[in-house]
């Protein structure tokens, strides 16, 4: 009887056609291994908890933001600076309830909130109403001066050195589409004109008014559907593209555009309801770059990392999006805001909960099926199911002192599942290298799920199963 491989340590793929995939990767981080002495190509590890750093009681957050040492949030109307020991000290007021960007120009930051702009000059936080500012939305940095999202297609550009000074010249518009310019976006001394069809790359001449030119041919034909949704690693700027895929374009002088987003994620977005809310942000863990993406109204998270399989961030026992609601990196640490109360946690790994609350890490692998043993279509019976993971790695006491995977099947394409059957993982004297499971029944074609809640290190790496193929 053979012991067939399972595909158990992918990333989220649910296609229309449930019974050709309908895997979901769950708060579970997919992770390619680079040494072929690896014991497997892919393994599962339980993404990042979060440690409570500072906390803040005046509401909810609306964005944070490291300049020169400095972090800098926003919560509920109130501007604070936060230090290495997460103490909030009060710098002024914001106003409004909106999501805030940020850019910095010398020491000081500009801060724009549904429209409104602002800048923090180290003493005191003013509102910017030159004359010849006009009404948009959208502020980025480059060379000194500040682009400020205008009317229509239009942009402005700040004087040198200060944010609160804009000559009425100093305007251009971003015209290859008539399209209206939704966001101002700079990397590597490129600055993109994000429309709602098309994007522009201009770069800064010094010459004329505004000190701006367009490359010659700098035209990409996707627009910004998500104006948060912007954000970039080291080598790309990632988007929510006007046709809800999901974008990494290469920086430079000439855009490349890359989809990062599988078909089965593209079908999912367009489904929903309410994009144009979406956020995103870029974080690196251990040198692995992931663009996470939050749709708040959809009550969904998705994680791209460059180069691997997508997966999901949830929170909460009963899934939906991660709690997170913006992102900085500061003092050394990954920072991020909890969107329900303000507090600010650190994510690391070798944390296993969300500030105390239970973490669900679920995967659902890819269909089993007689083509797997060369019988297309037969039906199978299941004898036998082991799962390698790094086991034993139960606490001393509590919860997670006898650890369990939460094992069911769904034989209907991942419709329904079976009830759970839970196996123990091996408490911390336990010594065993494998999970196994016996006598599960006959069916044509067979999803695994797994689940896991104790919080503990989890790392799975394979699976196999012991199928005979019946009358």
């Amino acid at each position: 009887m053979p012991t067939v491989a399972i595909n158990l340590a992918g990333g989220t793929y649910k296609h229309k056609a449930r019974s050709l995939s309908a895997q979901v990767t769950r708060n579970f981080w997919p992770q390619l291994q680079a040494s072929e002495k690896s014991k497997s190509v892919y393994i599962l590890e339980g993404y990042h908890g979060k440690e409570l750093f500072g906390t803040s009681s005046l509401g909810t957050d609306r964005g944070m933001f490291e300049h020169t040492g400095i972090l800098y949030k926003v919560t509920g109307t109130h501007l604070y600076s936060v230090s290495s020991t997460g103490v909030h000290t009060e710098l002024g007021i914001i106003t409004g309830t909106g999501r805030c960007i940020f850019a910095p120009i010398g020491e000081n930051i500009v801060i724009e909130t549904e429209g409104t702009r602002y800048q923090w000059d180290g003493t005191s936080i003013t509102q910017i109403t030159d004359g010849d500012l006009e009404a948009g939305q959208g502020i980025a940095h480059l060379n000194s001066q500040i682009i400020y999202g205008g009317e229509g297609g239009r942009f402005g550009v700040s004087d040198v050195g200060d944010a609160t000074s804009i000559n009425g010249l100093n305007y251009a518009t971003a015209e290859s589409n008539a399209d209206n310019l939704v966001r101002p976006y700079t990397f590597n001394q490129v600055a993109y004109m994000m429309g709602e069809k098309t994007i522009e790359l201009w770069w800064n001449s010094g010459q004329g008014n505004p000190p701006l030119d367009r490359f010659e041919g700098g035209i990409v034909d996707v627009g910004l559907s998500a104006f948060y949704s912007v954000a970039n690693d080291d080598s790309n700027i990632y988007f929510l593209g006007d046709d809800r895929q999901v974008y990494a374009m290469r920086g430079g002088a000439s855009a490349v555009l890359e989809p990062v987003s599988p078909q089965p994620i593209n079908r999912e977005i367009r489904r929903y309801t309410t994009i144009s809310d979406a956020f995103g942000y870029c974080v690196n863990h251990d040198g692995q770059w992931i663009y996470v993406l939050t749709f708040p109204t959809e009550n969904k998270t998705w994680a791209f990392p460059a180069g691997g399989e997508p997966f999901e961030l949830s929170s909460g026992i009963f899934g939906g999006r991660d709690i997170t609601n913006s992102y900085a990196y500061a003092f050394g640490k990954h920072l991020v805001a909890d969107y329900r109360n303000g507090n600010i946690y650190e994510l690391k790994d070798d944390v296993y909960t969300d500030n105390g609350e239970e973490i669900i890490r679920i995967r659902d692998s890819a269909p089993i099926h007689g083509g797997l043993v060369g019988q297309v279509g037969a039906w199978l019976e299941m004898d036998r199911l082991e799962i390698i993971m790094e086991t034993s790695q139960g606490l001393l006491t509590g919860q997670g002192s006898n650890p369990v995977v939460m094992v069911s099947f769904s034989d209907d394409g991942g419709k329904t599942f079976s009830n759970e059957m839970w196996v123990e993982a091996g408490s911390i004297d336990e010594k065993i290298w494998r999970v196994e499971l016996f006598a599960l029944g006959g069916f044509y074609q067979r999803i695994i799920r797994l689940k896991v809640s104790d919080p503990i290190y989890w790392s799975i790496h394979s699976a196999g199963a012991d199928l005979e193929v019946g009358i």
